[in-house]
């Protein structure tokens, strides 16, 4: 069994196969297609927070942890592998890079197109999938390829198709374990149900994978929760999304004792705090 730890086609036929991937869960809220209405109201409601000033601090934490690492982006050649509207492609042109940015969702290029013109910076918007790109001409001809928590990078055939872009580093950021969210935590043991248990993690996969290959890279673990109040109708709204997320079968005896619970012990407010582990690692492809 140990010996099983150090084989590669271990590790990729587990995640090929692991049914709690980020994509998946993704897919079972109904935001893995692009199209699908659920994902435009998520876009929406992501490039408003993206570009808010926390926001911005956020992409300026992660930019300066890779910028600590590489030095200058000035003149630096940078592929943003799902750029959504920008949120780190407008940061990068901002610090002297030149982006190409991959977006297929024709709302977010829309948005990322909008924001790069507000913020007067240039940005290369390639509108299509980064699985349907071949990469033949692209190999090897960006300094930095950059991937930060995006559903093409499900699986280790596109980690390798992402190293393959990459000249001199390739940045990855996962899952590092599933969302946390204390009030669902709370509402378990009331609704008769264990605690949850760890579940999978992307970046366990990510990891495993760039240590068996050989790769030289650095990464961080950090974890990130923030407080927002909301009141119980929006939470009871929230509900299947919640159960959707923790892996709960959405049975409606389960759901019914939820609200009740819900609506028992709060009278308006409630403080919820939610968050979890999330996973960089900077790839060093240069010897």
């Amino acid at each position: 069994m140990e010996e099983n730890l150090f084989k590669q086609q271990v590790w990729k036929t587990a995640w090929n196969h692991d049914p709690n991937t980020s994509l998946r869960i993704m897919q079972r809220l109904g935001q893995g297609d692009f199209q699908a209405e659920e994902f435009i109201k998520w876009a929406k409601s992501y490039d408003k927070n993206s570009f808010s000033y926390e926001g911005r601090q956020r992409s300026n934490r992660i930019l300066t942890w890779i910028e600590n690492q590489v030095g200058s982006f000035k003149d630096m050649a940078v592929l943003d592998i799902g750029a959504a509207s920008g949120v780190f492609s407008i940061p990068f042109v901002e610090k002297g890079a030149k982006v190409t940015a991959i977006e297929p969702s024709p709302d977010l290029a829309i948005m990322l197109k909008n924001n790069a013109k507000h913020y007067s910076v240039q940005v290369e918007v390639i509108q299509k999938p980064f699985e349907v790109i071949s990469t033949d001409k692209h190999n090897q001809s960006y300094d930095l390829v950059f991937a930060s928590m995006c559903p093409a990078i499900k699986d280790w055939d596109m980690v390798e198709k992402a190293l393959s872009c990459a000249k001199k580093y390739c940045y990855i950021s996962m899952m590092a374990g599933p969302k946390e969210n204390h009030l669902m935590d709370e509402l378990l043991p009331n609704i008769g149900l264990k605690p949850r248990e760890i579940g999978s993690s992307d970046m366990a996969y990510l990891q495993q994978l760039l240590y068996l290959r050989g790769y030289s890279y650095q990464t961080l673990i950090e974890k990130q929760m923030k407080t927002v109040k909301i009141d119980v109708d929006s939470a009871v709204d929230n509900l299947t999304d919640w159960f959707i997320e923790y892996g709960i079968p959405l049975e409606e005896k389960l759901l019914r004792k939820s609200e009740e619970y819900l609506r028992e012990t709060y009278e308006d407010e409630i403080s919820l705090r939610m968050g979890g582990r999330f996973g960089k690692v900077l790839v060093h492809l240069e010897d």
